[in-house]
């Protein structure tokens, strides 16, 4: 009990950090939003964007995936001294990694882009060759920063590793007010940059006390070389979910100006919802899988990743369903002001509604990814990440045709979701079982739920009136969903669901506790 108590607690810590920096990520959106709307501009600074975050997608999935168990592991057999050095290594061996990278990407830059983006204009291709330039400057640090944060979550400083999302928007934001008027779409080029340099200063002060960094390189260390081995398919794997958001750029690149902007705002809205509600539990446990697989707990891992997916699926389903409901809304709220017209919110709405329907399946797949990469396989993973590449591709072509920039965000969905449970049956026979036929049970009360939280919505949203101007329709969107969602936690209270039972009770508990020690 008291070690759910603290699981509950570190969560609930980076949860709130993690929430403060999606909002700030929010806020840098819709300024940018406002600023540059969905023109030639945007799409050219969401291309070179997507050119310069591929790499950072790659590293970050590649460290994050295998660093945590291999430090782990090497503190557990070494001590903190072989610990140490191998962090060093690490640090030092990526850093010169992502140097090359960046040297290459800059020379070759323009070539690049129109290989990936053929359906832009020459005006567009050559602004988007330029930001991905200034961009690439700051890749040594962002790799660095990565490689920071994953041994602040190793030693479980999880608040710290979080600090690094506030950066980005911090720097994007003076960019767009300060220096876009002056310098265009070139100023927010620049202010990634500065925030590659701002996330390693960040970081700094928590490795004092701990934390021995030496100027140590040895390629041939059998860690390294055990996490370049489980690195290349944990690449992969990891990143799914980006690289088809990827794929989906460059099929929209010839949809025409503007469609791209909106697959890319549309899907900064799901890792904003995955990234409040998702990520802090997947980010806690992963550290916790990898310790329970170091004592080879298998019972105890089965129950971690069942728990975690009941919590999981009772978050989400009420939310992916008022958003679905009120999309509209919801992209309003958002992002319309300024340049981002009716014709953009829109498109934009349309795109969010078919990433939305995804969400809890894009959930429990990066939670099931977590599960394979604490037990050291990334193989498994890897698979079945092709398997989602390979049917994303297909199915964009077919629902292109079909649906425009619409049919692109649903086949990112539907790959999304055949991975997910690829993955589940495999962790399941992997384990001898995951227990699932009660949390079965659970997810029917969930959907229970949901559907009355989709009745009220609906009927709500058609009997209010439609809003105009950002703050009505915030109060709009609040009173509808609060409305909604109060009828989801009252119908889950009612049939008993058994993670929100479990939170009802500790809260009671703790209460009567300080009643009675007054």
């Amino acid at each position: 009990m008291a070690r759910r108590e603290r699981l509950f607690r570190t969560t609930l810590t980076v949860t709130l950090v993690i929430i403060v920096s999606k909002l700030c990520g929010f806020a840098r959106d819709m300024i940018t939003a406002n600023y540059f709307g969905t023109g030639i501009e945007s799409d050219a600074y969401t291309a070179a964007y997507s050119m310069f975050y591929l790499p950072v997608l790659l590293f970050n999935s590649c460290i994050t995936s295998t660093l945590v168990p291999l430090f782990v592991q090497a503190e557990k057999d070494g001590g903190p001294r072989a610990a140490n050095r191998f962090g060093s290594n690490s640090f030092n061996l990526f850093a010169l990694a992502a140097l090359v990278i960046a040297a290459i990407m800059y020379v070759f830059a323009g070539p690049l882009v129109r290989l990936v983006y053929s359906g832009f204009s020459p005006e567009k291709l050559e602004l988007t060759a330029q930001l991905t330039r200034i961009m690439m400057l700051s890749l040594v640090f962002n790799v660095t920063s990565i490689v920071m944060s994953t041994l602040l979550n190793a030693r479980e400083k999880f608040m710290a590793a979080q600090l690094t999302g506030f950066p980005l928007s911090l720097a994007v934001i003076v960019a767009a007010v300060c220096f876009s008027g002056r310098y265009g779409i070139q100023a927010l080029a620049w202010g990634v940059f500065v925030s590659g340099v701002l996330q390693v200063l960040i970081q700094l002060p928590f490795f004092f006390g701990w934390f021995k960094y030496s100027a140590h390189i040895d390629l041939a260390d059998p860690r390294f070389r055990q996490l370049l081995t489980l690195a290349v398919p944990a690449m992969l794997s990891m990143a799914v979910s980006e690289l088809n958001h990827m794929i989906d750029h460059w099929l929209a690149s010839g949809l025409g100006d503007g469609a791209m902007t909106a697959l890319n705002y549309a899907y900064k809205l799901i890792t904003f919802i995955s990234g409040i509600l998702v990520v802090p539990l997947t980010t806690v446990i992963f550290s916790k899988l990898s310790k329970l697989v170091a004592n080879r707990d298998t019972k105890g891992i089965a129950a971690v990743i069942r728990r975690c997916m009941e919590t999981i699926s009772l978050v989400l389903v009420p939310i992916i369903l008022i958003c679905a409901v009120l999309r509209v809304d919801v992209i309003r709220f958002a992002y319309g002001s300024g340049r981002f017209d009716d014709r953009s919110i829109q498109m934009t709405s349309g795109a969010f509604l078919f990433y939305v329907i995804g969400v809890l399946t894009f959930g429990l797949r990066d939670l099931l990814n977590r599960a394979f990469h604490a037990m050291k396989d990334t193989r498994t993973p890897f698979r079945v990440g092709c398997l989602a590449v390979v049917l994303n591709v297909i199915l964009n072509f077919i629902l292109r045709a079909l649906m425009g920039a619409n049919g692109l965000a649903l086949a990112t969905t539907l790959a999304g979701a055949t991975a997910m449970a690829v993955l589940l049956r495999s962790l399941s026979r992997r384990l001898g079982g995951l227990g699932l036929k009660r949390t079965g049970l659970d997810l029917i009360k969930v959907l229970a739920g949901g559907a009355v939280c989709a009745l009220v919505c609906w009927t709500m949203d058609r009997a209010m009136a439609p809003a105009a101007g950002r703050i009505m329709v915030f109060f709009r969107l609040a009173a509808i969903s609060l409305v909604s969602l109060g009828c989801y936690g009252l119908v889950e209270l009612l049939l008993q669901e058994r993670q929100l039972a479990g939170i009802s009770r500790a809260i009671l508990g703790k209460l009567k506790g300080g009643k009675s020690s007054k």
